[in-house]
């Protein structure tokens, strides 16, 4: 067959065409850093990215909320080392106040810390989040808790949380811990304690440091808990992290391009597109000379 002149103007036409095509696809790899931008690009790949990308998502969801809860008990932490704190200076003056020695102008001057002690233990025992809520409180969460007199208002609901797509951990303690179902009434025990100073009496006082025992060993476990919820959080939350960090990986293999790989096939289609357009001079030179 007969190769006409304008046939073969097309025919290095086509393939400039297709020079220029890949040149600009190189090109666009190379200083996007990416190889898939879209489905038809690399199916497999592509699919492959999606996968990875909703995976990341629902992890991210998981790890956010984690942290959250972990917040949270970082707030519970320190509401309960307060309320530890003050019942252990209670205790001390309880002590102090049940010696034959004092009088009831010490008692009452006793009673004085005491009443201090229970405004801070049930100011700490109302603490909220950054977001308002009354940690202490269960599902109450916007209902204070613990009214002056150390009475508790909320209820028993604890929070739980995803750590896995199947496992559950429970991410909250209720001021429950602070009540006599959990052993005794923590905070109406420091109006007992202070009523007992100011009425001078110290054989109540006495009967009152068993409770007073009770209590602090009651608060204690209520942290060590706490501690062991926050250690559970903080275990779940570094997975979450290494898992974000492999998907990103997968991701980045799938969809990225490789630098060095990129550049050299940008400079080789670079020179594959400057030949053929010589090519296609030259021909067209050929063809027409007047041209």
């Amino acid at each position: 067959m007969r190769i006409t002149g304008n046939r073969m103007i097309d025919v290095a036409a086509t393939t400039n065409a297709s020079n220029q095509a890949k040149a600009a696809a190189a090109a666009n790899e190379a200083s996007s850093g990416m190889r898939v931008t879209k489905p038809s690009d690399d199916p497999e790949a592509w699919a492959a990215a999606q996968r990875a990308s909703a995976k990341q998502t629902l992890s991210s969801g998981t790890s956010n909320a984690l942290q959250v809860g972990r917040e949270r008990l970082d707030v519970t932490d320190g509401a309960l080392g307060t309320i530890g704190d003050a019942l252990s200076a209670m205790r001390e003056l309880a002590i102090q106040g049940s010696n034959a020695s004092y009088g009831a102008t010490d008692r009452a001057g006793l009673a004085v810390q005491v009443r201090a002690l229970m405004a801070s233990a049930v100011g700490a025992a109302n603490s909220k989040t950054a977001d308002g809520e009354f940690v202490l409180a269960g599902s109450l969460s916007l209902t204070t808790p613990f009214g002056a007199n150390g009475a508790y208002a909320g209820d028993s609901t604890s929070r739980d949380l995803a750590i896995t797509e199947r496992d559950i951990a429970g991410a909250s303690i209720t001021g429950g811990a602070l009540t006599a179902s959990s052993g005794v009434d923590v905070l109406p025990l420091f109006d007992r304690i202070a009523s007992a100073l100011e009425s001078n009496d110290p054989a109540a006082l006495q009967s009152l440091l068993g409770d007073l025992d009770s209590a602090v060993k009651q608060v204690g476990l209520a942290r060590s808990r706490v501690g062991g919820t926050m250690n559970v959080l903080d275990a779940a939350i570094s997975a979450h992290k290494d898992l974000d960090l492999h998907l990103s990986t997968e991701i980045s293999r799938a969809v990225e391009a490789d630098v060095v790989a990129a550049a050299t096939n940008l400079a080789k289609t670079t020179q594959a597109l400057e030949a053929s357009r010589a090519i296609t001079s030259h021909i067209v030179a050929l063809v027409d000379p007047t041209k």
